[in-house]
């Protein structure tokens, strides 16, 4: 088994998936079928197995994944998933690879751009709690982003997430209430990935 990727490196895109599969020749290459619109993301799996991953991005051939791109960087939404062989789990995050449950020791998140909490602090009142991907959608941006700054408001006090649910929601806190969360162990990786399993109650 070869080294785990960290990065994604987009090779093409092509119009057809058979176009494709003959340029993922090291761990973390992609290819995109665009074909009027984008049908999938091929990946050569990142952990050096030697298979490949067909990500879906039509809705209308069934379960799809969000594709998000930034200048020449690449994202997904939700994290991909390999069922049965080597069940690889990772997140591609601004062509960064965030790996779920192994290698996570190398994990890099990309650089961080405060001024979104600001963006996000402002899509928020005191009463309902949003889900932080409806907020993605409404800004615009990458899911993984907004989830970390809601993760950096809620730890400055400026917000909170709901006491009985997963922290894939959050509010403004009452500035009368406003007290500063003590950040978790682990950082927001660490988070991300209890995300990911259910156990951020």
């Amino acid at each position: 088994m070869k080294i785990p990727a960290r990065e994604i490196r987009l090779r093409a895109e092509v119009e057809h998936r058979h176009d494709g599969d003959p340029l993922l020749r090291e761990p973390g290459d992609v290819v995109l079928v665009h074909r009027g619109r984008p049908r999938s993301l091929l990946i050569a799996c990142p952990d050096g197995c030697g298979g490949s991953l067909s990500i879906n991005l039509d809705q209308r051939a069934g379960k799809a994944w969000r594709l998000y791109r930034k200048g020449n960087a690449i994202s997904l939404s939700p994290s991909v998933w390999r069922e049965g062989g080597c069940e690889s789990h990772f997140i591609v995050w601004q062509n960064r690879i965030i790996w779920c449950h192994r290698f996570e020791m190398g994990n890099q998140e990309p650089a961080y751009d405060v001024t979104l909490e600001a963006e996000v602090l402002a899509a928020l009142d005191t009463v309902r709690f949003r889900p932080t991907l409806e907020i993605a959608e409404e800004l615009n941006e990458i899911p993984w982003d907004v989830a970390r700054a809601a993760r950096k408001l809620v730890d400055g006090g400026l917000a909170e997430y709901p006491a009985d649910a997963q922290h894939d929601r959050l509010r403004k806190r009452p500035m009368q209430e406003s007290k500063p969360e003590k950040p978790r162990k682990g950082g927001f990786l660490d988070w991300m990935w209890r995300l990911l399993l259910g156990e951020t109650k």
